[in-house]
């Protein structure tokens, strides 16, 4: 009789509404442990519907058991995270997003209205400066089948939930979307805004106490930069703001002093680690022509999100 030790995984799905993984839904996983490919052992599984508990995985007691966990679904693109550390003592959770192949972005719950009651922060810094910032969110929604737009709801989610040194979110300083001006256009992977000065000094500060890293030579990928900070948070997904110290100017605002502000490029890469961003992001677009899909963006910085304990809903949902 084997007694050596052994943990267990429960894998929960979600679809792109963010709902439980319908119950009819058939799906098939594969699990292996931290070891070397030459070592590790992998297991092939059957599941169905949102939720399915993995027993009997071998425990190691170090690093190998950081196991990764890979789900394929007819229809669906498929979905896997790493590392899933199991212990003996109770089952590991892993949650995954499934969207469907070709899935559309819906703004059913992220209309104008809904924003601005749900996320009125979110409202006011679309607004800032503009007297028609519903009728230019309306267009957003239309654009390039509502891509950029998703993108924009990314960002603001993403950036609301990140505590710098000061106790405030990026989001919490006078932000400004820079909705006209060609050279700063709102796209599907990034958007310009004018923002106040002193949020570099708080994300400098971030980046002193290891919860942002400089990237150096800001201006090889991000013409025109001056500086550029990426969030080191999750392995994947972290919010990258680029500042354009050469663009800047003092905004009035009502009922207050007016604030010395900059351009700001906030965008969030797939990757982590910058080798992984250029070969596998930043040269494949390069060559293709293509951008980050705010629809990847939004799965993985969900799943990252969930494993965090954060829960990343930028209103919009994925479906068929």
């Amino acid at each position: 009789m084997d007694t050596s030790p052994s943990g267990s995984i429960l894998i929960h799905l979600v679809d792109g509404t963010r709902q439980p993984f319908p119950s009819s839904a058939k799906w098939s996983a594969a699990i292996f442990d931290g070891r070397s490919p030459s070592e590790r052992q992998t297991f092939n599984i059957n599941g169905k519907g949102s939720a399915e508990l993995v027993k009997g995985l071998p425990y190691f007691d170090n690093f190998f058991d950081g196991y990764s966990v890979i789900v394929k679904a007819e229809g669906y693109v498929g979905a896997a995270w790493r590392p899933v550390n199991i212990f003996p003592a109770k089952p590991a959770t892993v949650s995954l997003m499934m969207i469907p192949w070709r899935g559309h972005v819906n703004f059913s719950e992220a209309t104008w209205q809904a924003v601005s009651a749900l996320r009125p922060r979110f409202a006011e810094i679309l607004s800032a400066g503009r007297s028609d910032a519903q009728g230019r969110y309306a267009d957003l929604l239309e654009k390039s089948s509502g891509l950029p737009l998703a993108c924009v709801l990314n960002l603001l989610t993403a950036m609301s939930q990140i505590s710098l040194p000061s106790g405030k979110a990026p989001t919490d300083y006078y932000w400004q979307l820079i909705w006209e001006d060609p050279h700063f256009p709102i796209q599907q992977d990034r958007f310009y805004a004018y923002v106040d000065r002193a949020l570099i000094g708080d994300v400098k500060e971030s980046a002193r106490m290891g919860a942002f890293s400089e990237e150096k030579d800001a201006a090889i990928f991000h013409a025109g930069a001056t500086l550029s900070y990426k969030q080191t948070q999750f392995d994947v997904t972290n919010v990258q703001l680029t500042f354009h110290e050469g663009n800047s100017k003092t905004i009035p605002v009502p009922g207050r002093a007016p604030v010395d502000c900059v351009v700001v490029e906030p965008d969030i890469d797939y990757y982590k680690d910058p080798l992984a961003h250029f070969f596998m992001e930043v040269l494949p677009n390069e060559l293709t022509g293509g951008k980050s899909d705010p629809r990847t963006v939004c799965v993985l910085r969900w799943i990252a999100g969930t494993q965090a304990g954060i829960d990343f809903n930028p209103l919009y949902t994925i479906a068929t």
